[in-house]
């Protein structure tokens, strides 16, 4: 991923060669945490580097989960369930503490399962670091340092209050959440078995189901096709997608129910290159229009057929996105992201008309 590229170019500078002090944040919320590991320990052989790797959990969990819901993407780049963040992480800080020969983990956490969990499977305690929230898990580590003789770093965030407020709401917000180890801890109610849990046999009890992707409004209806368009094989598929009408040339003419005057074509633009035009285009004429009007018949068509057509469009439209993302950016110059915005808008349009109009009472017949 670009991130990593970032990472490798930074550590592969001579200039860091013999410093020990940098260091990455990986989050064991996401299913890719063990493989950027991974590729952390590989830079870190290649170009000869100490490195430090902090672990964390993750705090942008509902942010994640919203995004690939809007997005329309299919599952999630997180882990749905807390004991599966929770295993994750246990997993991956074995995997660091296996790689201390050029990695130093450093294990940021206030749950004592997890500190028990790295305790139990360090060989070293010189090796790795705990780490905290200044104000949070004091009397935890403290225990800790003074049973175990680990070390624990303090975490303060310093900044403007403009700048710490939305790091603080994310905290408040997590750590406010029921089955959050900090806000159980405190909690009365909450049985000591309940809140030493272990991760690997709750992990089997999830049944939490978030909806994404085309299942996101069901019953109701079936959501439009979304891209992850950070992810490179999308963005090749799209390409392979597109690639066929790079150079063709379209002829827009109107649906006309009688006969017309021929019009003349127009030639359209490509706002990226006037020379390379999409192709062309015939307008209707107001006298066209009319004409249209005069000869059109009562719309008597039953509704099952009216919703039938809608829902039609809209898979015709999703199944011919490559033609739509080519025409859109010859003749419009849209990007990427908003050619998926126009498809998706115009497919959801499409099939919310058609399931409203199950629920709504008929109107009669306009004139």
């Amino acid at each position: 991923g670009l991130s990593l590229d970032v990472i490798e170019k930074v550590l592969s500078e001579p200039a860091l060669s013999g410093w020990a002090g940098f260091g990455v944040v990986v989050q064991a919320y996401g299913p890719r945490a063990g493989v950027v590991i991974d590729a952390l320990y590989d830079m870190a052989i290649r170009h000869d580097r100490k490195i430090m790797v902090r672990l964390v959990k993750g705090a942008y969990w509902d942010t994640e989960i919203k995004r690939a819901q809007v997005k329309g993407v299919e599952g999630f780049p997180v882990f749905t369930q807390k004991a599966a963040t929770d295993v994750s992480y246990i997993a991956n800080a074995r995997k660091l503490l296996n790689m201390t020969d050029r990695i130093y983990p450093q294990f940021a956490t206030h749950n004592a399962h997890t500190v028990a969990a790295v305790l139990h499977m360090a060989e070293d305690k010189e090796k790795f670091e705990f780490q905290r929230l200044h104000g949070m898990g004091e009397t935890l580590h403290n225990i800790i340092m003074e049973k175990h003789g680990t070390h624990c770093r303090v975490y303060a965030p310093v900044g403007a209050h403009a700048d710490l407020l939305a790091y603080l709401v994310r905290r408040l917000l997590e750590n406010g959440a029921n089955s959050s180890f900090v806000n159980q801890i405190v909690d009365e109610d909450v049985p000591p078995e309940v809140v030493a849990a272990d991760p690997f046999e709750s992990l089997s009890d999830t049944t939490l189901h978030i909806p994404t992707g085309p299942e996101l409004y069901l019953p109701t209806r079936v959501n439009s096709m979304g891209f992850d368009l950070m992810h490179t094989p999308t963005l090749d598929v799209i390409e392979s997608a597109r690639a066929p009408w790079k150079a063709h040339s379209w002829a827009a003419v109107p649906l006309l129910t009688v006969e017309a005057k021929p019009k003349k074509a127009v030639r359209l633009l490509n706002p990226a290159a006037s020379s390379r035009s999409p192709g062309t285009v015939r307008n209707a004429s107001p006298a066209d229009v009319q004409a249209a009007l005069d000869n059109a018949s009562v719309w008597d068509t039953p509704l099952e057929q009216r919703q039938e057509v809608l829902l039609r469009a809209a898979d015709m439209l999703e199944s011919h996105y490559g033609e739509i993302f080519a025409l859109l950016a010859r003749e419009a110059g849209k990007g990427l992201p908003d050619c998926v915005a126009e498809l998706r808008e115009a497919v959801d349009f499409l099939r919310y008309y058609a399931c409203q109009a199950t629920n709504t009472p008929p109107a009669g017949c306009f004139t």
